[in-house]
């Protein structure tokens, strides 16, 4: 249960959303931000040039590493859609980045995740992982992914945002299906 009221009218970029979304409701009652997150959230998922899969296992990692139940409950059936495996996903729970689940992109982009949540930033081997499996614009946006969801996750933690159990209805939101084609 929320820990603060819902605002009765959210900010107008809230309409922008295929769905009224309580975390962005519930930071309706600063519409500045609101409207700038929720733009930042839409380049994250449309214009990224990373693979949605990958971009999902990151938000997953960050949803295990902030303990953030909206985060999971949101992004699991987007992750399972863009091919994340249940294997992946619960190795991401336990909060492991390395195994047969993952190779070597995606264990790179999951301990860079866990990395910047733990210490906020890279170890230079992480690092080089990451620009080893990555352009440097790909780097860029997954430590922005990381940054992103991990200030929503303390929104939505630190006052108890209600979850929406409505992922599926996020599952065609992104570059490819902005320009017509399957996510």
């Amino acid at each position: 249960m929320a820990r603060i009221p819902y605002p009765e009218r959210p900010a107008d970029g809230v309409a922008k959303l295929p769905v009224p979304l309580n975390a962005f409701r519930m930071l309706s009652h600063a519409p500045p931000l609101t409207d700038t997150a929720i733009d930042l959230g839409m380049a994250v998922l449309r214009e990224s040039t990373l693979e949605v899969r990958l971009r999902e296992l990151v938000i997953m990692a960050v949803a295990a590493g902030t303990d953030c139940a909206y985060e999971s409950v949101q992004h699991r059936p987007i992750a399972l859609h863009a091919g994340a495996t249940p294997a992946q996903l619960t190795a991401i729970a336990e909060r492991r980045s390395s195994g047969p689940e993952f190779d070597g992109p995606d264990s790179a982009a999951v301990t860079a995740a866990y990395e910047l949540m733990s210490g906020h930033t890279l170890s230079e081997g992480t690092l080089a992982a990451l620009r080893a499996c990555f352009t440097d614009r790909q780097v860029v946006e997954i430590v922005t992914t990381v940054g992103y969801y991990v200030m929503l996750a303390g929104l939505m933690n630190g006052l108890g945002v209600d979850v929406d159990p409505s992922g599926e209805q996020f599952l065609g939101l992104t570059a490819e299906s902005a320009e017509g084609g399957e996510a």
